[in-house]
């Protein structure tokens, strides 16, 4: 019985100290990190909820950050603003000055000079002005923001700039419906046309720049460089049969045309565009089209001409027998940022390979990104009249600013009661997962002592036990002397 007693409480105390030693190191792991849970097998519920607390907390965070860059954003744009105003300050006084009947017309062209630059130079910071590479401002058009204001997909603020200008037109392409001339007329108004032959292949040249090279062209097709014995190029306002929109269309045909060996290529006629339009990357240009046969297959063209430089977008290239009605749109690849023309060019394939061919092209509602002409542009202060109408003009221009900083204004109030609003949503998130997730160092030094304590106690067993055990080791030895004696 001593020993089964002996090795119980033997087993009890190894049991003790095994326990212990782990507690020991999970509590001193606690209290030297600070963290109470650090694994699954601590408290896997736990873990969890602090984990989506943490990605909450880091979250409102970076939305904080986020929303101090948007204060910035609109502070910017409402400094500049303030110089604006002050711009549009001085026009009014040289406005009202030129208005007097004291002056004469030399004295107002004097003044007129400063009015000018100053008018450029306000139209000139609204079309530079950029934060972060973006720019703010964009005449008649607002221009929208949309600031990521929390820790979840939804949670968004959209800051405003309105419109600048007071007043102006909203322009799209000119005459890009064809509405503007009769039918049958062979003149455009806004394009150039061209009734003659043109190749695709670098050679030709359409508003003063080398054309693009057609490298589609049917396998068993020469292309463009057939020699062509004989055609008729023309252009023309028709009456659309376009189901889209309008009443009518542009149309470019060749007919009664030859080439010198089967499975040519003509191309002609052409238009292009009088005046260049400002595209930027991203931005969306369309055009609705149709083409037709006539003596054999069409084989159309289109693209945009960067009159900076030369290059060229591909819109249209098509080979076939009869289309519908169709709409062809294009976003502006990176880095196209130009001003362009556009160019269309019709064209027929010989593919029956009988050398007659003839086909037409038929093109509508050619847009572009509309850009605002301001009537503020257009003002000056030559004469007393003209004075007098700046004067108003310059008003409205100064209350639109005016209106815009209000807004502006009230953008930065609202982002700054946000930010303090996650301000304290991050306090009170990290609370919660400190609570959560964070040693109790009264607790966990509790825990520890008394672990510590048992430990002590264990300890102090197994000695007894050793020396017991030593003891009667000892005494038997001395008993088996004594026999031997």
């Amino acid at each position: 019985m001593t020993n089964l007693h002996s090795d119980y409480l033997t087993r009890g105390a190894l049991q003790t100290l095994n326990l212990g030693v782990r507690e020991a190191t999970k509590y001193n792991e606690q209290l030297s990190t600070g963290v109470r849970i650090h694994s699954a097998s601590d408290d896997a519920a736990r873990l969890a909820i602090g984990n989506k607390l943490m990605s909450q907390q880091q979250g409102v965070l970076q939305a904080t950050s986020n929303l101090h860059d948007g204060i910035s954003l609109t502070q910017t744009a409402e400094a500049v603003l303030g110089s604006i105003t002050e711009v549009f300050q001085r026009m009014r006084e040289l406005a009202v000055q030129a208005a007097t009947g004291t002056l004469t017309n030399a004295d107002r062209s004097h003044l007129d000079s400063e009015y000018q630059n100053l008018k450029v130079q306000a139209l000139n910071t609204v079309e530079t002005t950029t934060w972060n590479g973006h720019r703010l401002f964009s005449e008649l058009s607002p221009t929208s923001f949309e600031l990521q204001a929390g820790p979840n997909p939804n949670d968004k603020i959209t800051v405003t700039i309105p419109q600048i200008y007071a007043s102006g037109a909203l322009v799209g392409f000119a005459n890009g419906d064809f509405e503007s001339d009769a039918v049958g007329d062979t003149s455009v108004t806004g394009w150039t046309v061209g009734n003659n032959r043109v190749t695709l292949d670098g050679q030709s040249q359409i508003g003063g720049w080398p054309t693009p090279t057609d490298l589609t062209k049917p396998a068993s097709s020469g292309g463009d460089t057939v020699p062509m014995n004989s055609g008729t190029f023309n252009t023309q306002i028709v009456t659309a049969d376009n189901p889209l929109r309008g009443s009518k269309s542009l149309q470019l045909e060749s007919t009664n045309a030859n080439v010198a060996s089967g499975y040519g290529i003509i191309h002609g006629p052409y238009i292009i565009s009088n005046d260049s339009t400002p595209l930027k990357t991203g931005e969306t240009v369309s055009f609705d089209w149709r083409a037709q046969g006539g003596q054999d297959s069409y084989d159309v063209y289109a693209y945009l001409l960067n009159v900076d430089n030369g290059s060229t977008i591909n819109l249209l290239n098509e080979t076939g027998s009869s289309s519908s009605w169709a709409t062809k749109s294009l976003s502006m690849p990176e880095n196209s940022d130009g001003n362009y023309k556009f160019v269309f060019v019709s064209g027929t394939y010989d593919e029956t390979g009988g050398r007659a061919l003839g086909a037409r092209l038929l093109v509508d509602n050619i847009t572009a990104p509309p850009r605002a002409i301001a009537t503020l542009n257009g003002t000056n202060i030559t004469s007393a009249t003209s004075a007098s109408s700046s004067i108003t003009e310059i008003d409205l221009n100064i209350q639109s600013v005016t209106s815009a900083r209000a807004s502006l204004g009230a953008s930065v109030n609202r982002i700054i009661h946000a930010t303090d609003y996650l301000a304290e949503l991050a306090v009170q998130l990290a609370n919660s997962r400190s609570q959560m997730i964070d040693t109790d160092y009264a607790e966990t030094s509790s825990d520890l002592a008394r672990v510590q304590s048992l430990d002590v106690g264990a300890t102090y067993v197994l000695k007894q036990l050793r020396q017991n055990s030593q003891n009667s080791i000892n005494m038997i030895r001395s008993n088996d002397n004594l026999f031997k004696g």
